[in-house]
């Protein structure tokens, strides 16, 4: 019988049961919080503010709808020649799914690209397909850069940048900001040079680079592919993704006038600037249970609204996002057997 290493296997699936814990003790704490919140600043009040959305709702669901569509739409067309053929119908799907069980999953973003990765296994080889998902994860944050820049801007020279929030508006920035530039570099710069160099210093990290060093530099091939495409499809992909983010500072509008609270497109655009800027940096945090819900009665107090306005507006936005879930999971099933296109397609390895 072949013996047992000290310590494991050497790929990690030691420290499996303990990640998930953790992610679970992460997503408690999140609804502990949002709990706590709900609490303090009064369930009467939330209720209150709630109610008042009724036929409205339907209009939030359909701007929420049409931030995932222009995600798809990006994604679309970073991969145009894996993609061809493909309905972007089924793509819009697939970001449905993935939005589902980021948001339900405690997996820290993780479960939903993992979806992707599945559900696109008819037309992609699974290094085109981790390849085409981590570049569109980096064009999603960073077309975050210049949306923030822009909200903080606006509501610099407007005169109403509340003082407590230049502090973390700059932090959110900067460390954005950095996590996109170190993502980018790792991709452009190759991925197993980079792994190489760490794996001297982590014994696992070596041993996972000798089992798999074909994939991964395979991986890093399709990487700089994707980078290499002609710009017009680049700022385009990049556009479509700013595009999105720019139907959450309509959502923002619409609930602040539902709540009776009118604001302008300047304050609509800094509020959702700071949301994005809170939740890139919480990313780890699976589907931003309380963070999120946090953030915006923080934000909207620093601007002097009550605190039920701001908790109000996060969760209206958080039932938005389980009702998608909801359709989501409705779509998994109906995909989960049949990850094909128009029938017949069977998935692809290398």
């Amino acid at each position: 019988m072949p013996r047992e290493r000290p310590g494991g296997n050497g790929n990690g699936s030691d420290s499996r049961p303990l990640r998930k814990i953790l992610r679970i003790a992460l997503v408690l704490a999140g609804l502990a919080l949002l709990v706590y919140l709900v609490i303090v600043t009064g369930i009467g009040a939330i209720m209150a503010q709630l109610s008042r959305f009724g036929w409205w709702f339907f209009a939030i669901c359909a701007l929420g709808a049409s931030w995932l569509f222009f995600q798809a739409l990006a994604w679309r067309i970073m991969q145009r020649e894996q993609f061809r053929g493909v309905p972007l119908f089924y793509l819009f799907h697939v970001k449905v799914i993935s939005d589902a069980l980021n948001t339900l999953l405690p997996s820290a973003n993780l479960g939903g690209e993992a979806a992707r990765l599945y559900f696109t296994g008819g037309f992609l080889t699974r290094k085109e397909g981790l390849a085409g998902i981590m570049v569109d994860k980096t064009f999603e944050y960073g077309a975050g850069i210049p949306f923030m820049v822009l909200g903080f801007l606006v509501a610099w020279t407007g005169g109403y940048f509340p003082k407590p929030l230049i502090l973390p508006a700059v932090l959110c920035l900067l460390i954005s900001l950095a996590g996109v530039l170190v993502f980018a570099g790792l991709q452009l710069k190759g991925m197993h040079p980079l792994m190489a160099a760490g794996g001297r210093f982590l014994p696992p990290l070596r041993r996972l680079i000798e089992e798999k060093e074909r994939q991964i530099r395979g991986l890093g091939l399709h990487l700089v592919r994707l980078y290499r495409v002609p710009r017009t499809r680049t700022l385009a992909a990049w556009g479509f993704h700013f595009l999105a983010r720019m139907t959450g500072v309509l959502e923002t509008i619409l609930i602040m006038h539902v709540l009776g609270f009118p604001v302008s497109f300047g304050r609509a655009l800094f509020i959702t600037a700071m949301v994005a800027g809170i939740n890139t940096v919480f990313f780890l945090m699976p589907g931003q249970w309380g963070v999120a819900e946090g953030s915006h009665l923080f934000i909207l107090r620093c601007l002097g609204y009550p605190p039920a306005v701001g908790l109000g507006m996060g969760i209206i936005k958080r039932v938005r996002k389980l009702a998608f879930a909801a359709l989501g999971m409705l779509l998994y099933l109906r995909y989960r057997d049949a990850r094909v296109i128009g029938g017949g397609t069977k998935e692809r390895h290398g």
